[in-house]
């Protein structure tokens, strides 16, 4: 019988150790994370209105999470958000480019661009028709769930 308690104190504290664990290594993460600021959006807000939810970065890797909804009474059709990732004193780390295939009049989509660049501190997003040939395959495509109840009261209509 004791050898059966022993057994189950072994069991108990290899199971706390491992929640403990678990929790300080979420927790470590989480920290380590730093929100960007000073980002610039240069889209024209008539025709696309590109919002930035949450955009957060470390010392390795960050990703950047948001919305665009069309403004425009067309469809915008074979667009790219180009994301360019720039250092502290504005150098250009990468690029990386947002595919929209088809977003109708008043329509809102979510947007999530991953990096794995170091030292990434700000960034700024634009509308381009195409991608270089030589960043052809540095793109990410819109999420295809509806993002409505993202957009901020203001920009409703």
């Amino acid at each position: 019988m004791d050898s059966m308690k022993k057994f189950l104190m072994y069991a108990l504290i290899l199971i706390a150790f491992y929640i403990f664990s678990n929790l300080m290594i979420n927790a470590f993460l989480k920290v380590s994370y730093s929100d960007m600021h000073g980002y610039e959006i240069n889209v024209d807000f008539n025709q696309l209105y590109v919002e930035v939810s949450e955009a957060k970065s470390s010392k390795r890797n960050g990703y950047i999470n948001g919305i665009v909804k069309n403004n425009s009474d067309t469809n915008i059709e074979n667009k790219y958000l180009k994301v360019t990732l720039l250092s502290k004193k504005k150098v250009v780390i990468d690029k990386k480019y947002i595919k929209i295939d088809k977003l109708e009049p008043k329509e809102v989509r979510k947007y999530e661009v991953k990096f794995d660049n170091d030292n990434v501190k700000t960034f700024t997003i634009e509308l381009v028709d195409e991608v270089p040939e030589e960043e052809q395959y540095n793109f990410v495509e819109l999420v295809k769930d509806n993002a409505k109840e993202l957009v901020h009261q203001d920009f409703k209509k």
